[in-house]
């Protein structure tokens, strides 16, 4: 078999046809030109782009995007979706606050602890979104719809309005850090894509993933335990919006049942942008990585032109409508109508 991709891309052609169906699947490189085009379109405008220090930022705001995009490229491939990541951030992010507070550790220990609850709740909220899913048979759709709302809830519940700060600088090295000059976010990042390249392109959980959401049935007739995998991908994704949950409380030193608003509209719009089927059975983690790079350009660039919040929701908003109608329109071209 051979990947579609390169090295961080995945693909259902160990047995299951999707690719031999669909031959007119390109690499997600499509991005890079409107890439460089942005680029140079905002270095122009404000030259402060390329400063340093708003390039570490741009790459550390990149870093959320990226992991809870590749835990969303993996829950897509299966032919779902999770609208609850958002949710999840804020929280795994709270209940990663609370362990640092409670004081019952010292700081070494307690961010490590902080950092683990933080993924086992949102791994906890994968779960239950995976069961919903495969033994009540609810459509994902709905299924995470409704944890969007629910899983916010518990964020108040725990949190109630107020925030915790100021944690410990063991802590924050996670959000804030540097190693030889980079951030530290961004290299966590980039192993969280890493591992989620290897997960689908290396191992028999990718392959069975891809083969479920290229076609569920050819899946259930090979012998495929569906719903396994099905659920395995949930619990991924949940685990990663945890950890990214971890990240975006240590980035802001602080922690509060607000967070994470509006993120899985992110996390959906990089996945899509990168090239990822929205109806399952193919995958990149390359384009989720050019998908987020492109968004954070984007919505860098249009702060320092000066564009209030609500244009910069409006853009985001637009572009992922842009974004799926395009890969439908070209899909459908090879022959993919059906999804």
């Amino acid at each position: 078999m051979t990947t579609a991709n390169g090295d961080m891309s995945a693909d259902t052609g160990r047995g299951f046809g999707f690719l031999e169906r669909n031959p007119g699947l390109v690499p997600p490189l499509g991005l890079l030109v409107p890439l460089v085009l942005l680029i140079a379109l905002i270095t122009v405008i404000n030259p402060v782009f390329l400063d340093g220090r708003n390039v570490f930022n741009v790459f550390r705001q990149i870093a959320i995007f990226l992991v809870l995009g590749t835990g969303m490229t993996i829950v897509m491939a299966a032919r779902g979706i999770d609208l609850s990541v958002g949710s999840t951030v804020a929280l795994s992010g709270c209940v990663a606050g609370l362990v640092l507070k409670s004081g019952a550790f010292g700081d070494g220990p307690a961010s490590i602890i902080a950092v683990i609850a933080a993924i086992g709740v949102g791994a906890a909220v994968g779960f239950g979104n995976g069961f919903a899913v495969t033994a009540l048979k609810v459509p994902p759709l709905i299924v995470t719809l409704g944890t969007l709302t629910a899983v916010r809830g518990f964020a108040y519940l725990v949190m109630g309005s107020d925030q915790v700060r100021n944690f410990p600088d063991s802590f924050l090295w996670i959000g804030q850090g540097r190693v030889w000059g980079l951030p530290a976010a961004g290299l966590v990042a980039l192993a969280v894509v890493l591992f989620g390249a290897f997960l689908m392109n290396k191992t028999r959980f990718g392959t069975y993933v891809l083969a479920v959401g290229g076609d569920r049935s050819a899946a259930i007739r090979a012998g495929i335990r569906v719903r396994r995998y099905e659920m395995g991908a949930y619990i991924i994704c949940g685990a990663l919006a945890g950890l990214a949950g971890a990240m975006l409380v240590a980035r802001l030193n602080a922690a509060q049942a607000v967070l994470g608003a509006t993120m899985e509209l992110h996390a959906i719009a990089v996945v899509v942008l990168g090239g990822t089927f929205l109806f399952g059975g193919y995958a990149t983690l390359l384009g989720t990585f050019f998908g987020a790079v492109f968004l954070g350009v984007a919505e860098n660039g249009l702060l320092l032109m000066g564009v209030p919040f609500y244009w910069q929701q409006i853009v985001i908003g637009t572009t992922l409508v842009v974004a799926v109608a395009i890969q439908l329109y070209r899909f459908r071209r090879q022959g993919m109508a059906s999804g």
